[in-house]
């Protein structure tokens, strides 16, 4: 079981499960919605995660003429965990965690829009898109 919190502590969440490992995306509303060169997640497993307060607090933005939403909390303006698209399984924002997932961190995606000012490292693997990394896995 891992539990994660905002920057206020107003939204707090557990894991009991993850789907697969942590990875960092470079696309853009990415480094938009992080603020930095990426934005590292985990994935929880289906079914294994639970909002344990502050729901009320997460507060959606979806840009218009995009189907990305971003979700963020209402007092701190921490991006939140975002509930991935007809499944039970929650994208989630490895800096909320409040302990060690104990899952590796194994892929670097959306290499190919990345900022030319980021840095990869070389022992782990880069996909440079979405769709490259969905169909290795």
């Amino acid at each position: 079981m891992t539990k994660g919190s905002c920057l206020c502590g107003g939204v707090s969440f557990q894991i009991d499960g993850f789907s697969r490992n942590i990875y960092k995306c470079h696309c853009s509303r990415c480094r938009k919605v992080s603020g930095t060169a990426s934005s590292t997640a985990a994935i929880s497993a289906p079914g294994m995660f639970y909002w344990l307060e502050g729901e009320d607090l997460c507060n959606a933005y979806r840009p218009e003429g995009s189907d990305h939403t971003t979700y963020f909390c209402s007092t701190c303006g921490s991006p939140l965990p975002i509930r991935i698209a007809e499944t039970d399984t929650y994208w989630i924002p490895c800096g909320l965690l409040d302990s060690e997932p104990n899952i590796p961190f194994t892929a670097h995606i959306c290499t190919d829009s990345m900022a030319s000012w980021d840095i990869l490292d070389d022992k782990t693997e880069h996909y440079p898109d979405v769709a490259s990394f969905t169909s290795a896995q």
